[in-house]
């Protein structure tokens, strides 16, 4: 019988911001208003006003810390939970400084989910899943490395 283990875990995966960086998204945002005006588009405008400030606000807000739990009925990352009937395999990546536990899920259309490991040992959660989920290798997608490389 397993032993569950669970630890604390940011819900979202944050680089550290810039005065530079806030100022490039700024420039961009005002550029893409500026174009929208002059071509005519006063909504678009406003849309990209909205939506800058909007994600602005966001960036400002910390982290929230979840509770992420393996036991023998599933993983839990916050209020999800993830059943071994609906999780295909496990990965957990270590090649570099932010190790996570990445699932697959048996739906075809689903992206992989990431869970942040903070202090827990990988080899820890390596062999308590290797009971229930076969382990494969996974790769996060390129879209969301890209996202992440520019500080989304």
């Amino acid at each position: 019988m397993m032993h569950p283990l669970s630890w604390n875990a940011t819900a979202e995966r944050r680089a550290p911001k810039t005065a530079e960086w806030f100022l490039a998204m700024s420039i961009v945002a005002v550029a893409l208003i500026a174009t929208a005006v002059l071509l005519g588009n006063m909504l678009f405008a406003v849309v990209i006003g909205i939506a800058t400030a909007v994600f602005l606000l966001h960036l400002r807000r910390a982290p929230s810390a979840v509770r992420a739990q393996v036991d023998a009925g599933g993983v839990s990352f916050g209020e999800t939970h993830y059943t071994y009937a609906h999780l295909a395999s496990f990965w957990v990546e270590t090649r570099d400084d932010r190790p996570r536990l990445l699932l697959r899920h048996k739906k075809l259309l689903s992206l992989l989910t990431a869970i942040p490991l903070r202090d827990l040992h990988p080899n820890i959660i390596r062999a308590a899943l290797k009971e229930f989920l076969p382990e494969e290798e996974l790769v996060e997608p390129l879209p969301q490395k890209i996202m992440e490389y520019l500080g989304f």
